[in-house]
């Protein structure tokens, strides 16, 4: 299988509206293919392929109609042989599809592995694997429009590139991005090949008009090297290859496989006649023959024996890719999960604050909310700030209230200072000495003039009192309103 790339996890994680990118599993001139995962509550988790246009072509109006051609297309497609599409849609790096994600491999390098070995596909694992595919080719043939009309569609590129083996067994034919169809908004220049020489049809060559029994064609070269394991046309060069799909002569499949029975190798050659009128009309058609043939000798496999066959063959690399995903998933989930469990700044601001004006449904992540919510303040210094103030207002006020009018407010005594007591008054001394004297010992003439005018020490003593009051009034109304 084609192992996806994976991206570096933690702070370079790469998002496509809501399924994260985990690796890159393909690239070609057109799109790249990814690896991508979309999660849910309570631990939902499901893999997906995510087909992106490349940015640069974003302005390419072809490009862009043939990608959606593809899309619209292949979703409306429900076979359970054909890669479905779950979704469609457009972000700032570019228009992208949504496929199913298949553990598997293609066909055409399930084929190489077993060349690269000396052999072949095991004939009742080759016959499951091009069954299904033209049983998922027919369904594609099938297409209809919203009022029951059919499409006419020709995928113009079946080939053993485009046939993915799952895991499970099964065979699905994917890539409609050559497809064609009386309704898709763009249409072939003439003159113009699209799809691979080896697996055209003549007429598909020669630039005429098509139908599905193209198709029937292309299947048929992809039904024979599958069984003889060797290449039909391929030639050293396109030339020479065009000029093998329509001139040499097919040899037949016994020639090349002994071991095939007669009856099914004159099914492929009814397949690959060059004119169309001779062939199969569909790939349905096709694919029943090949069924009846084959239930003489050859036998054709259950799924569950393709199943195994694919976990023999690249069963060990499937599990390394598995392995490492998972690796790439816990090293990327520790600082979401760490940012989500972590206890999160004190603040005041509510849920309801927690909505943006303006940004629609833009997700905000916790890193995000964190640098918008100020600290709270702590209520322990507010409390003992109110304290420390109320005491001071007391104390002023009880002073006011009590005192004599004089012009000094009265001293502390300090602790060590004895009080030497008056001697008893007498009709000719004079009066008892001011209370503030009395305590003191001090007389208010030995105090400056500034400090001893009476007007002035009430708004000395007052005056930091009420703003202070009022600012410790005000924080507790920042503390309480998020709006402020």
């Amino acid at each position: 299988m084609v192992a996806a790339k994976l991206f570096a996890p933690g702070t370079s994680r790469q998002r496509v509206d809501r399924y994260e990118l985990i690796g890159e599993i393909a690239s070609g001139g057109m799109a790249t293919v990814f690896l991508a995962r979309l999660t849910g509550v309570g631990g939902f988790q499901r893999f997906v392929a995510i087909k992106r246009l490349h940015p640069h072509l974003a302005g390419e109006k072809e490009f862009v109609e043939m990608f959606l051609d593809e899309a619209r297309l292949a979703a409306g497609i429900h076979h359970s042989n054909v890669v479905s599409i779950l979704e469609v849609g457009a972000s700032p790096l570019g228009y992208y599809l949504v496929m199913e994600y298949v553990e598997g491999d293609t066909l055409a390098r399930l084929l190489a592995r077993a060349a690269g070995k000396g052999q072949r596909l095991p004939t009742p694992i080759a016959l499951r694997i091009v069954v299904d595919t033209l049983f998922g080719l027919h369904g594609a043939h099938e297409l209809r429009d919203d009022k029951g009309k059919i499409l006419d569609l020709v995928h113009r590129d079946v080939s053993p590139q485009n046939v993915l083996v799952g895991i499970d067994g099964m065979a699905r034919i994917t890539d409609f991005g050559v497809a064609r169809a009386t309704s898709r908004l763009t249409s072939t220049r003439v003159g113009q090949l699209k799809g691979k020489i080896a697996y055209m049809a003549p007429e598909q060559a020669q630039g005429e008009t098509l139908d599905r029994r193209a198709d029937v064609f292309s299947a048929g070269i992809l039904v024979w090297e599958t069984l003889a394991a060797k290449r039909l046309f391929k030639a050293e060069n396109e030339a020479a290859t065009l000029s093998r799909v329509m001139n040499e002569p097919i040899p037949d499949l016994t020639r090349v496989a002994p071991h095939l029975s007669r009856e099914l190798s004159a099914v492929v050659k009814h397949a690959l006649a060059r004119d169309r009128n001779q062939r199969f009309p569909t790939a349905q058609h096709f694919a029943e023959a090949i069924e009846a043939a084959a239930s003489h000798r050859d036998g054709i496999a259950p799924a569950q024996h393709v199943a195994q066959f694919v976990k023999d063959m690249i069963g060990q690399e499937i599990e390394q890719q598995r392995e490492a995903v998972r690796a790439w998933i816990a090293q990327s989930e520790p600082s979401q999960v760490g940012a989500l469990s972590a206890p999160m700044p004190p603040s005041s601001v509510s849920v309801a604050a927690m909505s943006l004006p303006g940004e629609g449904s833009r997700s905000v992540t916790h890193e995000g909310l964190s640098g918008m919510i100020q600290p709270r303040r702590s209520r322990a210094g507010l409390v003992a700030g109110a304290m420390v103030l109320f005491g001071a207002a007391g104390a002023a006020g009880f002073w006011i209230a009590t005192s004599q009018p004089q012009p000094l407010p009265p001293v502390p005594v300090p602790a060590a200072a004895p009080v030497t007591p008056a001697p008893a008054p007498s009709p000719a001394v004079t009066p008892p000495p001011a209370p503030a004297e009395a305590a003191t010992g001090v007389s208010p003439s030995a105090l400056p003039e500034a400090t001893a005018a009476p007007e002035q020490r009430p708004a000395v003593t007052r005056a930091p009192v009420a703003p202070r009051k009022k600012k410790a009034k005000d924080d507790a109304l920042d503390v309480r309103n998020p709006y402020r």
